[in-house]
């Protein structure tokens, strides 16, 4: 995979950032990367090591997480600001990744991110790569 396309999913990645407050597709994201939608999901996969769908959904998760802990906004307003068209699937979906129901998680009062954003860097020329035993 060479810098260009590096930069090109990097910026999808910046895409998906700015727009963790709606419902985001793979129709969505390849209209915005110019791309095919094959051809983002093969390049995306190979440089974050998980499909868009997967890093959309941790990346939203975490940002609900976030919020249920630190703001008052009520659970289903937070479902719908994360892209989810109800709070029956958005609590099923967290529920699956945080294994908690949001109003639990909320009681609970400790946050932890499924997943940061991931920054691909594009030249990694002249460094050294070693283990230490």
């Amino acid at each position: 995979m060479g810098n260009r396309d590096i930069a090109h999913i990097s910026a999808v990645i910046d895409y998906i950032e700015t727009h963790l407050d709606r419902r985001l597709d793979l129709d969505t994201l390849a209209r915005a990367a110019d791309y095919s939608r094959y051809h983002l999901h093969r390049m995306f996969t190979a440089a974050a090591g998980m499909t868009p769908h997967d890093y959309i959904l941790r990346r939203q998760l975490t940002h609900a997480a976030r919020l249920l802990l630190y703001s008052e906004m009520p659970v289903l307003d937070i479902a719908l600001l994360c892209g989810y068209e109800s709070r029956q699937s958005f609590t099923s979906a967290f529920r699956e990744m945080y294994k908690m129901t949001p109003a639990r998680f909320r009681k609970e009062g400790e946050f932890y991110p499924l997943l940061m954003k991931f920054t691909l860097r594009t030249d990694l020329s002249g460094r050294d790569f070693t283990a230490d035993d």
